[in-house]
Formats: C-alpha cells, sequence, structure tokens
C-alpha cells in the first residue's frame, strides 16, 4: 500500500519538473496548499477549542501536560481574539479576491475551477462531517447536536506514586515525568 502511494504521488509530481511546471504549483498553492483551506481548518478548529472544548478546561489540560497554568492572555486569545482575527481575514479574502495569476499571465477560468474544487476538498469535510454526524445516529436532531457539541473526555486525575513522597498527578492524555527517574515507567532506584 505505501510503494502504491508513493508512486502514485510521484506520478502526480511530474508535471511539476516540466516546463510548465511553476505554473501547476503556483495553481496548487494558491488554491491547495496556503491561505484559505488552511485558515478555515484553524479556524473551526479554534471554534472547538475555545468555545466547545472550552479554555478553561484547555488550560487545564495544558497545566497537566507541562505543570504551567496558561496566563488570562491565552486564555482571552483562544476565547475570542484568535477566532475574531481569522474570521476578519478569511472574510476580507473573500471580498477582496483577486485570481491568481503567474507574473502577468492569467489563469484561464477552468484552472480557477480547479483551484477551487482543490480548496473545496480540504474544506467540505468539516461541515461534511457534521451532516454525516447530525444525520446519523439515534435520537432527535437536537440530542445529536447536543452530543456532538459535549466534549467526551476523561478529566479525572490518577495518581502515580512511586514513593509516599513522590505523588505526581497523572491522566491518559497527559504525562508529568516523576522526578530524579530515567523513565517515569522505571522504579525508584533504592
Amino acid at each position: 500500500f505505501t510503494a502504491g502511494v508513493c508512486f502514485f504521488l510521484f506520478c502526480m509530481g511530474i508535471p511539476m519538473v516540466t516546463k510548465g511546471g511553476a505554473y501547476i504549483f503556483q495553481l496548487m498553492d494558491f488554491y491547495g496548499a496556503s491561505g484559505i483551506p488552511i485558515l478555515w481548518c484553524c479556524f473551526f478548529q479554534t471554534i472547538a477549542i475555545g468555545w466547545l472544548f472550552g479554555v478553561k478546561r484547555f488550560a487545564g489540560c495544558v497545566e497537566q501536560m507541562t505543570g504551567f497554568r496558561p496566563n488570562s492572555y491565552w486564555l482571552v486569545t483562544w476565547g475570542g481574539v484568535a477566532p475574531a482575527v481569522m474570521a476578519v481575514i478569511f472574510l476580507f479574502y473573500i471580498f477582496r479576491f483577486e485570481p491568481v495569476k503567474y507574473g502577468v499571465v492569467e489563469y484561464p477560468s477552468w484552472a480557477h475551477i480547479i483551484g477551487f474544487m482543490m480548496s473545496a476538498s480540504s474544506m467540505l469535510w468539516i461541515p461534511g462531517y457534521a451532516i454525516y454526524y447530525l444525520s446519523t445516529g439515534e435520537g432527535t436532531i437536537m440530542q445529536k447536536l447536543n452530543r456532538g457539541l459535549t466534549p467526551d473526555i476523561k478529566t479525572q486525575r490518577h495518581k502515580l506514586a512511586s514513593k509516599a513522597s513522590d505523588i505526581h498527578l497523572m491522566n491518559e492524555s497527559s504525562v508529568k515525568l516523576v522526578k530524579n527517574q530515567s523513565s517515569f515507567l522505571s522504579p525508584h532506584p533504592e
């Protein structure tokens, strides 16, 4: 399977090294690899972390993983500033859209359609999965929406004690290394 994927991607990359390769690369870079598709995904990821999961809960997870609680700057950024800035950039991009050019050469309409299809191929997964999630499963639409917007994470902390004086809090998603050990899994050398 891996060899097949590598061969397929190799074949897809061959046009990039032809005489018109930079022309094709510019189109793929503009519509597929940078800009709006990445901003779209980051916007929804930030909304999911900041509003659905919650900035306080996320800060608690960061504290469990690093040992330091993020200050209020990060809470405000995750909860409001970052989504607002991304939304403004996205709207600005839509209203001020200028088709891609390669130097002074303008791309034909069919090239822009292919470019929009490349963008949509990564952007449509977010609303597509939301529609799929709401259309399958048991319960009413409101029950499925509520279940889909409620984080399903275990936040119960487990205690790991190798000595009575060496207690560290852990959970499934974070590990704080036990002091003075080469590995938190190995017992203390006595």
